[in-house]
């Protein structure tokens, strides 16, 4: 993680898929961030797997590539922490989807 003059790194975390938060303060925070695409599959929950999905994590999902119908943006319906989570689209949508997850 590049820091600036004068910020330190607060905590022993890895490196790797941490966005760092900065507030003009010496301190640098993180905030663990994936990605990923998923195909929705109309009303059918899709799985979408993702390991270092937590019970708290934040899914933000945007359109990448049309297909079908494209309805309202696909709802997460379950969190499973560690394994994934379902996503649920709605009739005749089966775009590709991008997704963010937060922490």
């Amino acid at each position: 993680m590049t820091t600036q003059p004068g910020q330190q790194i607060v905590t022993p975390i890895p490196l790797a898929s941490f966005m760092p938060l900065d507030a003009g303060q010496p301190q640098v925070a993180s905030v663990k961030v994936g990605q990923g695409t998923f195909v929705i599959n109309g009303v059918t929950p899709v799985v979408v797997a993702d390991a270092n999905v937590t019970a708290n994590s934040i899914i933000i999902a945007t359109l990448k590539t049309i297909g079908g119908t494209v309805g309202a943006i696909p709802a997460v319906t379950s969190i499973t922490p560690g394994v994934g989570f379902s996503v649920t689209g709605t009739a005749s949508d089966s775009s590709t989807y991008n997704y963010l997850r937060i922490a």
